[in-house]
Order: C-alpha cells, then sequence, then structure tokens
C-alpha cells in the first residue's frame, strides 16, 4: 500500500464532511416557489405567464405583444380552452385608455367600459315607456281572435325577459308576449295582468326581434285593455 501523508488524509475528510454539510443545507433550503417578504419586479417588456401542458396561455401579466407594433402593459385572463374572458388592454393603438372587457365563451361582451364618457359601453340598460294611466287611451282590442295591440323591436343581450303587463276593461280577455313571432307566454283565461319571467324563443345573443303583445275577449262583450309596464333582458336561472 502506497504511503499517504497523514496531512492529505485529514484534508480529505474535512472535504467530505463540508459535502454532507452542503448537501444537508440544500435539502432544507425552502422551494423557490413563494415570496414571503418584498416585491416581484418584471420589466423592458417582460410577462407573467401561467400556461397549461396543452401551450394555452391562461394569464398574461405585463407585456401583451399587441398588434399596434407598441408595447403596451395589460392583462388577460383565458378559459381553458383559450376563448379570453376578462381583459384590460387597448388593441387598437397607445392613445385611447386600456377597455376593460369581460366576455363570454362565444367572444360577445357580456360587460364592456365606457372609457370616452364613462360607465357602461355595454350591457345596454333599457328605460321604462312612462305609462298615461288613463286607461281607455291603451291598446285595446274587442276581438275574439288574438289581435296584435302592441309592437316594438329589440336587441337582445339576455336569454330571458321580465315583464310586467297591466289590464282593464269590462271585457274578460287573455294576453301573451311573442318574440320574433313566437309565442314566449300566455296568460291564463280571464287573468289578461300578467307578470314573470320567461325564456326568450329563438335567443341568440344581439339578435333584433320584434316584440308583439297581443290580446282577445274570451267571455262577453266589451273591450280588453293592456300596457306594458316594464320589459327587462335578464340572465339565465
Amino acid at each position: 500500500m502506497a504511503y499517504v501523508p497523514q496531512d492529505v488524509l485529514d484534508r480529505i475528510a474535512a472535504l467530505e464532511r463540508q459535502v454532507r454539510q452542503l448537501a444537508g443545507r440544500a435539502n432544507i433550503r425552502p422551494a423557490l416557489n413563494q415570496v414571503l417578504n418584498g416585491d416581484v419586479v418584471i420589466g423592458e417588456g417582460g410577462q407573467l405567464m401561467v400556461r397549461s401542458e396543452a401551450g394555452i396561455q391562461h394569464l398574461t401579466v405585463g407585456d401583451l405583444n399587441t398588434h399596434t407594433g407598441e408595447t403596451e402593459y395589460g392583462t388577460i385572463i383565458r378559459r381553458r380552452d383559450g376563448s379570453t374572458a376578462l381583459s384590460i388592454y387597448n388593441g387598437q393603438d397607445a392613445e385611447q385608455p386600456q377597455v376593460l372587457r369581460i366576455l363570454d365563451a362565444q367572444g360577445h361582451g357580456l360587460l364592456v367600459e365606457d372609457v370616452t364618457a364613462g360607465g357602461l359601453y355595454k350591457p345596454w340598460i333599457p328605460y321604462p315607456t312612462p305609462i298615461n294611466e288613463d286607461t281607455s287611451t291603451w291598446p285595446k282590442t274587442s276581438e275574439t281572435t288574438w289581435t296584435t295591440v302592441a309592437r316594438s323591436n329589440a336587441v337582445f343581450q339576455h336569454p330571458r325577459m321580465s315583464y310586467f303587463l297591466s289590464a282593464a276593461g269590462g271585457a274578460v280577455g287573455q294576453s301573451r308576449i311573442l318574440v320574433g313571432g313566437q309565442v314566449m307566454v300566455t296568460s291564463p283565461d280571464k287573468a289578461p295582468a300578467i307578470a314573470g319571467i320567461a325564456e326568450v324563443p329563438g335567443y341568440s345573443y344581439d339578435m333584433n326581434a320584434a316584440i308583439e303583445i297581443q290580446l282577445r275577449v274570451t267571455a262577453g262583450p266589451g273591450t280588453v285593455y293592456i300596457r306594458p309596464r316594464y320589459l327587462y333582458g335578464v340572465g339565465s336561472a
């Protein structure tokens, strides 16, 4: 056996102890997945991203690389299918304020802010039409067959409608509401005044369709009067 100086053996043993210490410290070092105190700064065009195994970028915060060719910082949150659910960015130019958008799964703007005047750009909110309380001037009929006594057109942004119809008159009647020529709701016989919520027939987002109120006399001679108090779009049940 070759002769090894004692000081060399001591130095090797010391190195082994140091390696063991370093290995132990590495094992007890906290994982780098938390920021307990301090800030995380991403600058100079960087991004904070959350990306799925399928490559879908579900969260983007920072430089969005928008098509304007200019650096624009904002936020985009996407669903698991990759469609945008919420975004804060302009996407057109660097002069206008950034727009807050909440989108449905088909990309329709459910809530979009008006960056020019403030408030809402979408959804549109209707105002009730003032009602003449002189019932003799209300839409009416003395026919025993369904007769359209009121009609309007609307752009639909909700799949259901909340409705309230007032009735008056000496005859017994019945009312119903149609959307796009399809019956949405019919009142019970002898009770034309109705209120409630119903599914909009043939609904699709942003469709333009006619709203008709029809009336008929169901018993006795005379006239039945009807007047909508309000019609509002409401969301799914």
